[in-house]
């Protein structure tokens, strides 16, 4: 793989581990993004990260779990294919849609409190995912529109 290449897949990683995918997932997701053809074997990703066919494998499992990759099987071939599935960035946010309203619940339990302990700053938390929870539905409607 090319620095500037393996550079940016590295860099990737550092956004899907911080919403909780490990490091191997995350560097196989990078990896699909790019990679060409698409599809790529277990030994393809392999090689191009320099990573073991065994550390990928849970990857790939969770990976396809959570929707983001697909399983394919080329006519003829023995070795499976993996590749992003198509819509898997808006059913990502989708299911991450549902944080917005635990959030403005919790500050909302918050502000009921008796103490009233945290004012200001649970309301601040409460706002900002009320918004969140009203308009995502809202923004992925509007960009399915425009797609």
């Amino acid at each position: 793989m090319n620095p500037l290449l393996k550079a940016w897949v590295e860099e990737t990683v550092l956004p899907f581990e911080g919403v909780g995918l490990p490091r191997v997932a995350g560097r196989v997701l990078a990896w699909l993004l790019v990679a060409e053809p698409p599809e790529q074997t277990a030994k393809e990703m392999a090689q191009a990260l320099g990573a073991s066919k065994g550390a990928l494998s849970p990857a790939l499992r969770l990976l396809a779990h959570l929707r983001l990759v697909e399983r394919l099987r080329r006519p003829q071939e023995r070795a499976d294919r993996y590749a992003i599935r198509p819509g898997a960035w808006r059913r990502l946010l989708l299911q991450k849609a549902c944080t917005p309203s635990l959030y403005r619940a919790q500050a909302e339990k918050g502000l009921a409190l008796p103490e009233g302990q945290g004012g200001e700053r649970l309301r601040e938390m409460r706002d900002l995912y009320a918004f969140l929870e009203e308009e995502l539905p809202r923004l992925l409607a509007r960009f399915q529109e425009e797609a």
